[in-house]
């Protein structure tokens, strides 16, 4: 590794005991969490062929590699898990149940190849934007406004691949026609993994209640988050009453089988009192008990639901195996093919190797065999 990657100076020991923190996670009784990746994207994009498309999705691939490492790292407090199922199972034996999820389409370089590659590196949800738009939806928060109307050719193509991988799609940071859209389309329950709602507090990044509504006919999940700007107009004002109050109208609105926690931890610039980080879950779950939740559906709420919504993805894809659905092998409409210039296309000259170049094809026109007298 070079002296200048930034990934040189990690220690590993340290910075998990830091800021991975087993203890905080320990202590806030974490039986399961979702790594999530993240790389910044080009808010202002509308052009989605550059070269820093392919540039994103070698970084994810990175933090990938990272974070498989720190599991592997400490495996008495984390396990890596693939399916639902398993999620249990290593919570009773005392470890910390572990995913990986990939928070932006735009770090899957305008490939459906990618996102299955992505399947097979152990991610198991892919949100379809992040604060950008890209070559397959998009987001509530682009500076240049939504450039495909929700879904492109080649996001749907995405959303029906991800259902026939079970690849969990998680619609937090899209537009409202792009969740409209997926909701329609997918045939898997979906998640947002960290939004809260408009009905509370009217935020780009909230789900208007037209959106809620569809949630329940999808059979997905809806997880509060905890990003002071998702609850107040200012950071300062936000109190930890405040995301209960959108866990509550979820609740109240579309049933406590479609609400969860998605706290947004360690991705805010800021916290909420009383929600610094993850060992003030047992604070907040006392305070929802104190709202009036019943034991059982804080039980939903805090894990039952988002397992429920895995497995339902998992039986899709099962049913899609069954019916014998074949990969999706679409392209995007733009993307620019790289292949070997017209040197190397021509006939070969020298089929018998007579001139001794000991190599099959043709070479360059710098070796010679093309140059003029």
């Amino acid at each position: 590794m070079g002296s200048n990657h930034p990934y040189q100076t990690l220690d590993i020991d340290e910075r998990v005991k830091r800021v991975i923190a087993q203890t905080p996670l320990i202590d806030g009784a974490v039986g399961g969490q979702f790594w999530s990746v993240c790389v910044p994207c080009l808010r202002s994009a509308e052009d989605f062929t550059t070269p820093e498309y392919s540039d994103m999705a070698r970084d994810a691939i990175e933090q990938i590699d990272l974070t498989l490492r720190l599991v592997e790292s400490y495996p008495e407090t984390f396990q890596l898990v693939g399916e639902p199922h398993e999620v249990k199972p290593i919570y009773a034996s005392g470890k910390i149940a572990c995913s990986i999820g990939i928070e932006g389409l735009h770090m899957a370089g305008n490939s459906i190849g990618i996102i299955r590659a992505f399947y097979r590196l152990g991610v198991r949800y892919c949100t379809l934007t992040h604060v950008c738009n890209n070559a397959f939806a998009d987001s509530s928060t682009s500076k240049v406004g939504p450039v495909h109307g929700g879904l492109s050719q080649l996001g749907r193509a995405a959303v029906v691949e991800m259902n026939r991988i079970g690849m969990i799609i998680d619609i937090s940071h899209v537009s409202e026609d792009c969740a409209k859209q997926v909701l329609n389309l997918t045939r898997a329950p979906v998640m947002f993994s960290h939004s809260n709602v408009k009905g509370v507090f009217d935020c780009a990044r909230n789900v208007p209640d037209d959106v809620l509504d569809m949630v329940p006919t999808n059979g997905g999940i809806v997880m509060v988050t905890f990003v002071p700007e998702h609850v107040a107009k200012r950071r300062k004002e936000a109190k930890m009453d405040m995301v209960i109050d959108h866990l509550f109208y979820v609740a109240n609105r579309i049933g406590w089988d479609h609400v969860g926690l998605g706290s947004d931890f360690d991705g805010i610039a800021s916290v909420i009192p009383g929600l610094e980080d993850v060992k003030c879950y047992p604070h907040l779950l006392q305070a929802i008990l104190d709202r009036g939740a019943t034991e059982e559906q804080l039980a939903k709420v805090i894990g039952e639901n988002i397992l429920r919504v895995w497995g339902g993805v998992v039986e899709t894809r099962d049913q899609m195996k069954k019916e014998g659905v074949l990969p999706v092998e679409d392209v995007f409409k733009d993307r620019k093919w790289w292949r070997y210039d017209g040197y190397y296309q021509m006939e070969d000259p020298d089929p018998e190797d007579k001139l001794g170049l000991d190599w099959y094809g043709v070479p360059p026109p710098d070796e010679g065999l093309y140059l003029s007298d």
